[in-house]
């Protein structure tokens, strides 16, 4: 389940088409064999058959019992705990967190600790904020400058939904919210490459 979450409330992110299903190495691919066609197998000399006849069945057996793919749950590779920064803290100390926390991501939480927006390096360096002292003196605010629609997930998500939808809306982190709706983990676009480079290899959505 994946949910936005803005200073005006939280959403649930649908799609009509859903997820797209699971990429098949079209060289494994292998047709049912029904009852009657096994049957109607060639006889021929008893090895020769007792040998068909167990690929046949082998075939016919994993088609309808095929392997399960592994499920890797998101909670298995977030980072926990999260830095987080209150949306009237200045714009400084939005740059202090990051810098000396070598973070790229900050989620922004109301006087409630309520999630309402993100801010990221990237989003700073835009500012050019420590080049400008025109800007640092400023005393702007995290709230004037975050992003304020937050896409998010809850930590038994399956990795696979995950990568998809990291990739459909090009999100460079998602946040992990707990069923009390806290931050309670981050992940980002590195830590999905980096367990997708891992063994045992995961099928992903395309």
């Amino acid at each position: 389940m994946f949910i936005v979450y803005s200073p005006e409330g939280r959403n649930r992110v649908t799609s009509a088409q859903g997820f797209p299903k699971l990429k098949v190495d079209p060289t494994k691919e292998t047709l049912a064999l029904g009852e009657s066609e096994m049957d109607q197998l060639p006889l021929n000399p008893v090895q020769k058959r007792e040998g068909r006849s167990q690929s046949a069945l082998k075939q016919y057996q994993a088609v309808q019992h095929p392997p399960r793919t592994p499920v890797v749950k998101i909670s298995e590779m977030m980072v926990s705990p999260v830095i987080t920064i209150e949306q009237h803290q200045t714009i400084e100390d939005a740059w202090k967190l990051i810098k000396n926390a070598k973070i790229h991501h900050l989620p922004v939480l109301n006087e409630d600790g309520r999630l309402v927006g993100l801010l990221t390096s990237h989003d700073l360096l835009s500012l050019k904020y420590e080049a400008n002292p025109s800007v640092r003196d400023n005393e702007m605010i995290v709230s004037d400058w975050m992003k304020k629609e937050v896409v998010t997930t809850k930590a038994d998500t399956d990795i696979r939904r995950v990568a998809y939808v990291m990739s459909e809306y090009n999100l460079s982190c998602l946040p992990i919210m707990s069923e009390l709706d806290e931050v309670v983990g981050m992940v980002t676009q590195s830590d999905i490459v980096r367990r997708l480079g891992q063994s045992p290899p995961l099928e992903v959505y395309a």
